[in-house]
């Protein structure tokens, strides 16, 4: 049986627009898309949102790691960006670069540099997922079946 996760959801209030409450751990906050794309910008877009989550997961990774090894980690900073090529195979490309704070050996900086590129989110874009995507009840059927 596959681990049991926190669930993200997404929720469109259906007034046409793209924007969306998010949730994802305890957080709740918009998503959107730009002007350019329909939306109000008012959020980060979906493309975005992964790509933030790589950012989030190389950083921790990198952290627990220097924490375990009794490195001199100071501050670290990621930064992802993703970008589209239609030439290219997969054309979905994202661009990690990483900053890296304090006393650190080259060695050091090299193994991190190489512990971000194993993180669980970099390893699932690398090797993809397996998704299903199922239908739930409409909000009423479910009441519908509440009802004694």
């Amino acid at each position: 049986m596959a681990d049991q996760a926190r669930r993200s959801t997404a929720d469109d209030p259906g007034l046409g627009g793209l924007q969306l409450l998010v949730g994802a751990g305890p957080a709740r906050f918009v998503a959107d898309e730009p002007v350019e794309a329909g939306g109000l910008d008012l959020g980060p877009t979906p493309h975005e949102l992964v790509s933030a989550g790589l950012a989030a997961c190389a950083t921790q990774t990198m952290r627990l790691y220097a924490r375990r090894k009794g490195w001199p980690l100071g501050a670290v900073h990621v930064e992802v960006a993703h970008a589209k090529d239609a030439t290219a195979t997969p054309p979905d490309q994202f661009i990690v670069t990483v900053r890296l704070d304090g006393p650190l050996s080259m060695e050091q900086q090299a193994r991190l540099m190489e512990i971000a590129d194993n993180c669980p989110v970099h390893r699932l874009l690398v090797g993809g997922a397996q998704i299903t995507t199922a239908q739930g009840p409409l909000p009423d059927e479910a009441l519908a079946r509440s009802v004694p």
